[in-house]
């Protein structure tokens, strides 16, 4: 149970869905109810099908690049520390067309994006695949949910409670990120 909410955790904040409601508003508030939540469900699908085939193929990409695990939990954790960083003071900024959102920016790289396909692979390293597989669903549908209801929780939290909690969520993206350079680091020092 342990690893299962450790797993669940960390794809949590590093899929950042609460992060990604005001960016979803604004791009959406001129559509009408069926194409946002047409726009949802294409980005929720993508983000879906991108992670199971980091999930099952990631390993696979490091072999063919010659990278290890322990290289590629330094990296990552270099890259969740500069997007924390980014996110906490608020420097992600994206200029799309309308008709693209679905796909880029929403499912890559806001909900998709390298912090959390990092994540999906030292989840399976750590924990199993079975129990990253879950996560990965679950987490996902959590999104879905999130995203779908983002109206409604936006009028209850407020833009201010949004970005308070954006700037938390940066905070334990930044902290798990200092974890993972230190386990990459502590695991090549064993060796």
């Amino acid at each position: 149970m342990e690893k299962f909410i450790a797993s669940l955790f960390s794809l949590f904040i590093t899929l950042d869905s609460i992060g990604s409601i005001p960016f979803f508003i604004s791009y959406t508030h001129n559509f009408t109810k069926e194409k946002k939540k047409k726009v949802l469900f294409i980005s929720i699908f993508v983000c879906f099908i991108i992670s199971i085939l980091f999930l099952y193929f990631g390993d696979f990409l490091f072999k063919y690049l010659k990278i290890s695990f322990n290289d590629f939990l330094i990296a990552s954790g270099v890259i969740l520390l500069i997007f924390s960083i980014t996110e906490f003071i608020g420097a992600t900024q994206f200029k799309i067309e309308e008709e693209e959102f679905a796909i880029v920016p929403l499912a890559i790289p806001l909900l998709a994006g390298p912090a959390f396909l990092t994540t999906i692979l030292i989840s399976k390293n750590f924990y199993g695949r079975e129990i990253t597989l879950i996560c990965i669903f679950l987490n996902i549908t959590f999104a879905y949910i999130i995203l779908f209801y983002s109206y409604k929780i936006f009028q209850v939290i407020g833009k201010t409670g949004i970005k308070g909690i954006i700037k938390i969520i940066s905070l334990f993206l930044a902290s798990l990120g200092i974890k993972f350079i230190r386990e990459g680091i502590e695991q090549i020092i064993r060796f």
